[in-house]
């Protein structure tokens, strides 16, 4: 039996995708060709046309892939148990290396979707702005389980601060090693991991300093 237009359709893509996740492997976005995705997947460059209308269409399927892989990933070896009892510190520590070790394996794809959700907002959608909601969901709970030892009085406000900093700070290490400010950094992975989480300790644990006039 031959297959339908429809399974050809989605096993043209799927090609594509592979293709797409294969070349991102070894460089940026913008020095991917169309021919060089056709050659790739085993298409014609007339067949990735007929499934995209041009380049840019692939921009939400980077964002697609880097979604599946965080997914994947949470549901697997980078889902942990946080331990009450072992205290803030050492959750904090734990959440930093277990999100370094996806920035590590998918840095590729976090540096793609991180550029072109600001140079392309329109073809990423609300998707970035709900993950980034459901990260903020999840420091709302470390701060709820370990609330005797945060001393921030506005716990919004440190749920959004803890959020920020937990995916910004990690950024120019992962993506922009040898650019920018991450190039004066000396530490090996191991001890920039170590201090972002007790960066993050540190803001949690320092109190409020009262308001000033003037």
């Amino acid at each position: 039996m031959r297959p339908t237009r429809q399974a050809r359709s989605r096993e043209t893509r799927d090609r594509l995708v592979r293709a797409l996740d294969q070349k991102l492997r070894e460089k940026a976005f913008a020095d991917v060709s169309i021919a060089e995705l056709a050659e790739a997947a085993g298409l014609s460059v007339g067949a990735v046309y007929r499934r995209f209308e041009n380049k840019d269409a692939f921009i939400p399927v980077i964002f697609e892939l880097y979604r599946e892989r965080l997914e994947a990933f949470m549901a697997g070896e980078g889902r942990v148990e946080i331990e009450p009892d072992g205290g803030l510190r050492a959750a904090i520590h734990t959440a930093c290396r277990v999100a370094w070790r996806f920035l590590d394996q998918h840095g590729y794809l976090v540096r793609a979707s991180h550029i072109y959700s600001r140079l392309r907002p329109d073809l990423i959608g609300d998707e970035w702005e709900a993950m980034l909601d459901q990260a903020r969901q999840s420091a709302d709970q470390l701060l709820e389980l370990f609330g005797d030892e945060v001393k921030r009085q506005d716990r919004a406000e440190a749920a959004q601060m803890f959020t920020y900093l937990m995916n910004t700070l990690p950024i120019e290490r992962a993506l922009y090693r040898d650019e920018g400010a991450a190039a004066v950094l000396e530490l090996d992975d191991d001890q920039f991991v170590a201090a972002i989480a007790d960066t993050l300790y540190g803001y949690l644990v320092t109190p409020d300093r009262p308001a000033t006039d003037g």
